[in-house]
């Protein structure tokens, strides 16, 4: 036996006792997404009512949450939402979990010193036969072990080993428990793509030059924008991303990315964490040309800034006439979070030949079947801005791009007017006219 593996050992012992050493008034920050530790959290929950006063925070938390979110479990266990999801919404809505707003690249000050956390459990791969763990699908911790007290690691066989700066080493004396919990990882089934998605991904590979290093997320429009390039012709790309979708493997595996032109680690995809199917996993597994790192270096905007050409493209919910964007929230509903956004739309336009995109169909549909316009004159009341007008460079719809950078009040009512649905073109020349941001006829005319 090595002498990694009789540490291991040593550390190793059940879901039940790790969960045991939560106590009273402990702040714990927990492993997200594909990397949520469902094995521990779920006996933790379960005693619940055994303490008083413990924050769990973290950010997709795929884990037996339900069993906390109740108005009678807060004052035992509250959750500290950092990036909402359905299994969490409602419990928002209703006040029993809170929601931290932060920009990703900030995450080590502002859950250490801002939220107070020194203990964190988190899911990991097997150990290898140098002793170490690799965090896996979904990011890592590295940038806040100095200012964590403990560690509990649950092992998974299936999680994948992704390189970087991504590993844990079992002698780490902050490992204090190691639980082994195998079971599959989430994946997630590419969302279809539609005609509308389609014209959106055009409008915006248009822009995106030979040699470009883009970042791209999940969903429709990503796809499109992924399936697009493969048929454009164009070559060369490099990715530097928030998380790796399957669209950047189709992208590597075509031949168009290849990430030779990247002028900060060239000849390697850079990003936090991915989410996709189950090949996409398999092909990240040891990949060398895959490089983690925490999020506050992967998200930091100066690092994005130093990828030429780079290109960023994100979603929002709704936009207003001056480029406000709501990405993370309807009205004072938590949705999800601000995530990267603001992190890689800042970062893209530092960047030489930068461009920052925001990607968002023109118009939705209630769920009373009522059509209803992206582009609105003001946003709801009590609606979050996740992008200020200030940092919107491009906004692309299935009717075209708008600049916004650089451009007056009336300029960027123009702009986003023109790329509105015609439907709704109307009523928002006339918010514009009487807001005296247009008040010749000339200025109606775009």
């Amino acid at each position: 036996m090595s002498r990694w593996q009789e540490v291991y050992n040593s550390k190793l012992t059940t879901a039940e006792d790790a969960a045991g050493s939560i106590k009273s008034g402990d702040r714990v920050f927990l492993g997200s997404g594909s990397s949520s530790p469902a094995g521990v959290l779920d006996k933790l929950f379960d005693r619940a009512d055994e303490l008083e006063g413990v924050l769990v925070g973290g950010l997709i938390m795929l884990a037996p949450m339900y069993k906390i979110l109740t108005v009678d479990k807060v004052k035992h266990i509250e959750f500290d939402n950092f990036f909402s999801t359905p299994l969490d919404r409602l419990a928002l809505c209703e006040g029993i979990c809170t929601h931290t707003p932060f920009h990703f690249s900030e995450l080590p000050r502002i859950a250490s010193e801002g939220r107070g956390y020194r203990k964190i459990i988190t899911q990991v791969s097997a150990m290898d036969e140098n002793g170490y763990l690799s965090a896996g699908l979904s990011g890592n911790f590295m940038d806040v072990l100095d200012r964590v007290d403990e560690l509990v690691l649950e092992v998974n066989e299936n999680q994948p080993r992704i390189n970087g700066m991504n590993f844990y080493h079992i002698n780490d004396p902050r490992i204090r428990y190691v639980v082994e919990n195998n079971t599959p990882v989430l994946t997630l089934p590419p969302e279809p793509v539609t005609d509308t998605d389609r014209a959106i991904a055009e409008q915006i590979v248009d822009y995106i030059d030979d040699g470009a290093t883009i970042q791209l997320g999940i969903g429709a429009v990503p796809n499109a924008i992924g399936e697009s390039l493969i048929d454009s012709g164009k070559g060369n790309l490099g990715c530097y991303t928030e998380m790796i979708p399957d669209a950047i493997m189709k992208l590597f595996e075509a031949g168009v990315l290849d990430n030779s032109r990247k002028t900060f680690h060239p000849y390697q995809m850079n990003s936090f964490f991915t989410a996709g199917s189950q090949e996409l996993y398999d092909w990240l597994s040891d990949n060398p040309a895959v490089y983690f790192t925490p999020i506050s270096i992967n998200n930091d905007p100066y690092n994005v800034a130093r990828n030429d050409n780079m290109v960023a493209v994100n979603a929002t919910i709704e936009i207003d006439i001056m480029g406000q964007c709501c990405s993370e929230a309807v009205g004072t509903m938590q949705y999800s979070a601000t995530g990267g956004q603001v992190d890689f739309t800042r970062g893209a336009y530092m960047a030489k030949n930068g461009k920052a995109f925001i990607a968002t169909p023109s118009t939705f549909t209630t769920k009373e079947g009522e059509v209803r316009s992206k582009i609105v004159p003001f946003l709801k009341p009590g609606t979050p801005v996740t992008l200020t007008r200030t940092d919107v460079m491009y906004v692309a719809t299935e009717f075209g791009v708008a600049l916004l950078k650089g451009k007056s009040t009336r300029e960027r009512a123009q702009a986003l007017i023109s790329i509105a649905h015609p439907d709704f073109r109307g009523e928002l020349k006339a918010y514009a006219k009487d807001v005296k941001y247009f008040i010749l006829p000339e200025h109606e005319e775009f």
